[in-house]
């Protein structure tokens, strides 16, 4: 089932860290994609997630990556503003990874509010592939400092600074 659905004209499954980048992790598999530097003269921050999927040469729609954690690759000063109003140094590097705590990206279901039990393994889970994901850009020595954010769909969800590493 792997990346039969990866767009490889828009993306490609090596880390690099010499542009800003949105990129998907896919968790059946752990591999990280993410989009091409300029492809189709597109700057591959601004390239929607569901672009980098296809099903039969069609672009899918945003249901068909329930599968990938999405994040975002930003490098000093390609990024601005405050992230659900939370100040973030855009001089540095940062990866954003989106959690949802509601949505189980394994069994591709979602865990309603009451049942907390199942949400907090969830983000436990989330958290374990987030840290993963970072530890592959951390490996790739992206030269400047990197800090790593789950940004889920309130402030109240997510977690801003979770680690920084200096740049090699």
């Amino acid at each position: 089932m792997s990346n039969q659905t990866i767009n490889r004209r828009y993306c490609v499954n090596k880390i690099r860290v010499d542009y800003p980048h949105v990129g998907l992790y896919e968790v059946d598999t752990s591999e990280t994609w993410i989009a091409r530097k300029r492809v189709f003269g597109i700057d591959p921050i601004r390239i929607s997630h569901a672009r980098l999927l296809t099903s039969g040469g069609q672009d899918v729609s945003t249901a068909d990556k329930d599968r990938y954690v999405c994040y975002w690759f930003h490098l000093p000063g390609t990024g601005s503003g405050h992230v659900h109003g939370y100040p973030i140094e855009w001089d540095e590097g940062h990866l954003l990874i989106r959690l949802d705590p509601n949505w189980n990206y394994l069994t591709r279901t979602f865990i309603p509010n009451t049942d907390t039990h199942h949400i907090e393994k969830n983000i436990d889970i989330q958290y374990e592939w987030g840290e993963r994901v970072f530890r592959r850009y951390i490996a790739a020595n992206p030269g400047c400092p990197l800090s790593w954010h789950m940004i889920g769909p309130r402030a109240s969800d997510s977690m801003f600074y979770i680690e920084r590493v200096e740049g090699q």
